[in-house]
């Protein structure tokens, strides 16, 4: 287990990290002009310190290292390292401790191997790996990559994060922004220069505004109350609200980053019930950086829908009421020593947070495509809805689909929004039993149809497991109503094969792969990724274990691979069945999900008078007509592809899927109205 979680380990750092950036150091610098030459002063004179330390082996100072302390309000910097093997836990956590609360005896502590990780990752700002003996400051990499991806799941403040890589007398500092890490070329510290540029970065560190450490200053963590405090643009204003955790979490090391509170206006107050009735979604979506022209824009989409859907009672809770909120804007300076008080307010991009010639540093890299723009946006909307995995059974699910399709038909019929990103963390429920309504969040992969010819409307767009197949092969045709039934279809699978809760006891849920920035192409026509290679040659020993479920080729290679592999899944009902003989007998009402998805393909793939719409797999026109011949020009008989063919009616299947999926949801609710079933509050309510 170890070694795969090590060998992941090193291939997302081949995948994601841009090596030799300089300047990075330079994001630390403190925007405050006396926080700046303080800690320019004070840098100096640890330096001092220390070289004075080396070269006349001084045994005590503490007197006059602890004089050396400013007034200016800064933080302490404390290191606190763990006990147990080392490919199991973080070697060096660093916290920074206000001064006042700082007391002689406390810079280093050991916590023992018995404290858990997750305590102190959330007081961490940034992690330190360690590697000795011989071993490069390379190896260091893999571990500090794993272990910082704890750092945004605990904190729900978390913007972007920093780390340390020690291997030997080599250290590398190392940024990890919303797409990708940044390394710093190699400090010597084995050098007095090397000494003094490490020293000067613990120092900023100590002196610089929170925004600089990575941390959100429009969402203050209140540890001692235990609730969040939330600011949210709505029309100019700033409003606060109050949250007492996240519902969903940061899970992965790049991405959107997604967080969602459930929040009130009112603050909570010790001893009372706390009862939200706001959602809000914090997120780093690709997006254009000029916000005239972002067309996948979330507020945008849900004032659209707001205005279409509101006053339509059949469709209450069923949607995301747009209440506030867009792109978030940050007070500060850029490339550090910006000076003043004041500051310029800019958007917060995976661009803005960095340094003029970092960008620059970045577009002259000839490793890596450039990665996308990312905007931090955060929404607010009323109703609030629970994650499908407290649902009691899968007739609650198929109900909850059913409202979740239908509210995405109507806002494709009546506001020409296309979804995109159907996914098991898109759809949300309120209720219980025969009156369970499902909720579509999430639009920022969003697309209107009056704007699909200016948008990337050709962009791979969804979580992995559930995308369709021609978004997986990058879209020979634009994205369709049918895209998202297929991974309507690809969910159910999904929760028939590993459930939705832990305690169905059904088979474990793989990890799904995070997103890579993928290499460009060598001479020789490599740019195959290590994961990839190292996925294909386990596979067929794979398949032949008793453990081994269909449903995992879709996350398991490239992309390429998990298209032929759902090609071949849906294409003949046999086929489609090794996926449905695999759900777990142990899900809750797993016969009706069974049924459900054999159903919704034979909608989508068999019931066809055209003959060129069924089936999956592209096939050779000759095949239906022996009398066709090439085209002039070309020795290759032409092909027919079923989903471009389908695609051409796309309104009128999906129609046809919605009105089967609700002939089947209206059966359940009749089995749920004579079992009268109902499920608990969730304790976030």
């Amino acid at each position: 287990m170890h070694s795969t979680r090590k060998q992941e380990a090193m291939e997302m750092v081949e995948d994601y990290i841009f090596r030799g950036i300089e300047g990075i150091m330079d994001l630390a610098i403190p925007d405050n002009k006396e926080a700046m030459k303080t800690a320019s002063e004070l840098g100096s004179s640890i330096s001092a310190l220390i070289e004075s330390l080396l070269l006349e082996d001084i045994a005590d100072v503490s007197g006059d290292s602890q004089s050396k302390i400013p007034e200016h309000k800064c933080r302490i910097l404390k290191a606190v390292s763990a006990d147990g093997d080392d490919d199991s836990r973080v070697d060096i956590y660093l916290n920074l401790v206000p001064v006042a609360q700082y007391t002689i005896g406390t810079l280093a502590t050991n916590p023992g191997s018995a404290e858990r990780q997750g305590p102190m990752l959330k007081d961490a700002f940034a992690l330190v790996e360690v590697k000795t003996g011989g071993q490069g400051v390379y190896a260091a990499l893999p571990q500090l990559f794993r272990y910082t991806r704890g750092i945004y799941a605990e904190q729900y403040h978390r913007r972007f994060s920093w780390g340390i890589a020690v291997g030997g007398k080599y250290v590398q500092i190392v940024f990890f922004g919303p797409n990708y890490a940044l390394a710093s070329p190699s400090i010597n510290i084995g050098q007095k220069e090397g000494r003094a540029q490490l020293v000067m970065l613990l120092v900023n560190w100590s002196f610089c505004e929170s925004h600089r450490l990575g941390y959100d200053p429009d969402i203050v963590c209140h540890t001692t109350s235990d609730y969040y405090e939330i600011t949210v643009d709505q029309d100019g204003s700033p409003t606060t609200y109050y949250s007492r955790s996240a519902v969903v979490s940061a899970e992965r090391l790049f991405g959107r980053h997604t967080r969602c509170f459930v929040a009130s206006a009112d603050k909570p107050v010790p001893g009372s019930v706390f009862k939200p009735d706001i959602f809000i979604k914090d997120a780093w979506p690709e997006a254009a950086e000029d916000a005239a022209i972002d067309y996948r824009d979330e507020s945008r989409h849900l004032q659209r829908i707001k205005g279409a859907l509101c006053g339509d009672d059949s469709f209450n809770d069923k949607y995301p009421e747009y209440h506030g909120g867009g792109r978030v804007k940050i007070e500060r300076h850029f490339g550090g020593g910006g000076g003043g008080e004041g500051g310029e307010v800019a958007e917060d991009t995976s661009m803005s947070i960095l340094s003029k010639s970092i960008c620059e540093q970045l577009d002259r890299h000839s490793q890596r495509k450039k990665p996308p723009l990312r905007v931090h946006k955060r929404i607010c909307t009323k109703g609030i809805g629970k994650p499908l995995k407290f649902a009691n059974s899968g007739l609650e699910i198929i109900c909850i689909l059913a409202d979740a399709m239908e509210c995405h038909w109507e806002i494709y019929r009546r506001c020409g929004i296309l979804h995109r990103d159907i996914s098991t963390n898109n759809i949300l429920f309120s209720g219980s039993g025969s009156r369970v309504k499902g909720m579509l969040i999430d639009f920022d992969h969003a697309i209107c149809k009056k704007d699909k010819d200016m948008a990337r409307n050709f962009e791979r767009t969804g979580t992995l497991p559930f995308m369709s197949i021609n978004n997986l092969e990058g879209g020979k045709i634009e994205h369709s109503l049918l895209d998202d039934w297929e991974s309507l279809i690809y969910i159910i699978c999904w929760i028939g094969t590993y459930g939705w809760r832990r305690q169905d006891n059904a088979a474990k849920e793989p990890d799904i792969p995070e997103r890579r920035i993928v290499s460009k192409p060598t001479e020789s026509g490599g740019g195959k990724s290590q994961r990839s290679t190292r996925i294909n040659q386990e596979k067929d020993s794979q398949r032949n274990k008793p453990e081994f479920k269909w449903i995992s080729r879709w996350i398991d290679s490239t992309l390429s691979v998990c298209a032929d592999s759902k090609r071949s899944d849906l294409h003949e009902e046999e086929l489609f069945l090794r996926i449905t003989k695999q759900f777990d007998s142990r899900v809750p009402s797993y016969k009706h999900l069974k049924y459900l998805a054999r159903e919704l393909r034979k909608v989508l793939i068999d019931n066809h008078r055209d003959i060129n719409q069924r089936g999956s797999v592209s096939r050779l026109q000759s095949e239906e007509d022996p009398f066709a011949v090439s085209s002039p020009g070309n020795e290759d008989l032409d092909t027919v592809d079923p989903f471009v063919e389908r695609h051409k009616d796309a309104e009128n299947i999906a129609g046809r899927m919605l009105d089967t999926l609700k002939d089947i949801a209206e059966k359940a609710r009749m089995v749920l109205e004579k079992e009268k079933g109902t499920i608990g509050t969730p304790p976030f309510l």
